[in-house]
């Protein structure tokens, strides 16, 4: 009899045990969920010279004014960088460029509210545009090291190219800045003679077909040639215009006009 009860309390214990057992297997074989799927989408800063990646403080250039020069940082504003697809625009925002800043030449989107598709073309305004370009906007470096002066209109450098070049035997400081631009009233550059100001930004539009996908990276290079600021439309001398140009808005007009004829280009990466 005890015998009999035992075995029917062992053959118990077998069931419950393999009852468990399968319940743990048909845990451990149910379909995992699928990693939720992403956009990954980066904007990629690069600057070249004829071609060529360029090299800061190596690269020993030469433009069609005959200027030998070579570059030792560039910084700049992209704002109000668009997206275009259907006809509807992406706003992506305002980014800071700065070689002297390495971080600053990526820039991932990928959080921002795009959608699937087939987008055809890249927008942005070189610069800040006036409701974007007052004094003090930005308190902390290094974006805040780009004021322009108040005396000459304030708000921010829209771009610094710094390095120097070869003239009268020597190599002098390059300052190649653009900004507000001054309207003086006689031949004084004086700050009490300035009548009015000038917005140098400018907009420029890349039209490249541009598929974002989900799960499958996309990298957007916004290339800057840096040698276009110098020949077209129109032959930008550094030798006559000086290493400060900031009070000249004849030379700043001549960045503005070869700036929004082919500067920049762009490139995709997948």
């Amino acid at each position: 009899m005890a015998d009999g009860f035992f075995c029917i309390m062992m053959n118990m214990k077998l069931k419950i045990c393999m009852i468990l057992l399968i319940g743990v297997v048909m845990i451990s074989c149910k379909e995992k969920p699928l990693k939720e799927p992403v956009l990954e989408v980066n904007m990629v800063f690069l600057h070249r010279i004829n071609g060529d990646s360029l090299l800061l403080d190596s690269s020993l250039c030469s433009n069609e004014a005959g200027n030998i020069f070579y570059i030792s940082e560039i910084k700049y504003f992209v704002s109000n960088v668009c997206l275009y697809r259907n006809g509807q625009k992406y706003n992506i925002g305002t980014h800071y460029v700065d070689t002297d800043y390495p971080e600053t030449l990526h820039w991932d989107i990928s959080s921002l509210s795009l959608s699937e598709g087939k987008y055809d073309s890249v927008s942005f305004i070189f610069g800040l545009d006036d409701n974007d370009n007052y004094n003090f906007h930005y308190v902390n470096p290094p974006q805040s090291a780009m004021a322009w002066p108040i005396s000459l209109g304030g708000g921010y450098h829209y771009m610094m190219i710094n390095g120097r070049y070869f003239g009268n035997n020597v190599w002098n400081p390059m300052n190649i800045h653009l900004g507000r631009g001054q309207i003086y009233q006689g031949e004084s550059t004086d700050t009490d003679s300035i009548v009015g100001f000038v917005p140098n930004y400018f907009d420029v539009v890349l039209y490249e077909n541009i598929y974002v996908q989900r799960n499958e990276p996309l990298t957007i290079n916004i290339i800057m040639n840096t040698e276009k600021w110098f020949a077209n439309p129109y032959i930008y001398d550094i030798t006559r215009w000086g290493s400060h140009i900031m009070q000249n808005q004849t030379a700043m007009q001549i960045l503005k006009e070869n700036g929004k004829k082919d500067v920049f280009t762009i490139e995709l990466k997948n």
